[in-house]
C-alpha cells in the first residue's frame, strides 16, 4: 500500500504562509496609517496570529510518504511547522519489524506513530511520527496492515 499526501501538506503549507503574510501586512499597514489610536487592531491581530500558530505547532503536521509494497516498510516525513527543517526516513525490513501503536497527544489534536523494530541490542523504538494529515480511514489502513506483517 502506498499512501502520499503531497497535495495536502502543500495547501497546508501555502496557508500557513499566506495567513502569516495577510496579518503581517494587516499589522503593518494599521501601524502605518493609524488605524487605531490605542493600538487595539494591532494587538487582536497578533493575539488571532499567536492563537493560529500555536495550533499549527500542536497539530504538528507532517508530510508524509508510506509504501509497503517492497521488502522494507518505507515512511518518509516531512515537518510543515515553520522554521522546521529536515527530511526524515524511516526504513524498516520486514523481518526485524515488532509493532507499531498509535498515540494521541493533547487532547486528541496530534496522532502520534510509533514503530517498533528489533535491533541488536534487543527491542528499539523509533522517534515518533505525525500522522495528523491523515484521515482516519488511512491511519486505521496502516494499523491494520502493519499489525498484519508479522502475523
Amino acid at each position: 500500500m502506498v499512501i502520499n499526501k503531497k497535495e495536502l501538506s502543500a495547501r497546508i503549507k501555502l496557508g500557513v504562509m499566506l495567513i502569516s503574510l495577510v496579518l503581517i501586512a494587516l499589522v503593518v499597514t494599521s501601524l502605518i496609517f493609524s488605524w487605531s489610536k490605542d493600538h487595539l487592531v494591532e494587538y487582536i491581530l497578533g493575539g488571532a496570529y499567536i492563537l493560529f500558530m500555536t495550533f499549527v505547532f500542536i497539530k504538528n503536521y507532517n508530510y508524509v510518504y508510506y509504501n509497503s509494497d517492497g521488502p522494507k516498510i518505507i515512511i518518509r516525513y516531512i515537518p510543515l511547522r515553520p522554521l522546521a527543517a529536515g527530511n526524515y526516513s524511516v526504513e524498516i525490513p520486514r523481518r526485524d519489524f515488532v509493532k507499531a501503536e498509535l498515540k494521541t497527544g493533547f487532547w486528541g489534536l496530534s496522532k502520534n506513530l510509533l514503530l517498533y523494530v528489533r535491533s541488536s541490542h534487543g527491542v528499539a523504538k523509533f522517534k515518533p511520527i505525525s500522522l495528523t494529515i491523515m484521515s482516519k480511514k488511512e491511519i486505521n489502513e496502516i494499523l491494520t496492515e502493519l499489525s498484519n506483517i508479522n502475523n
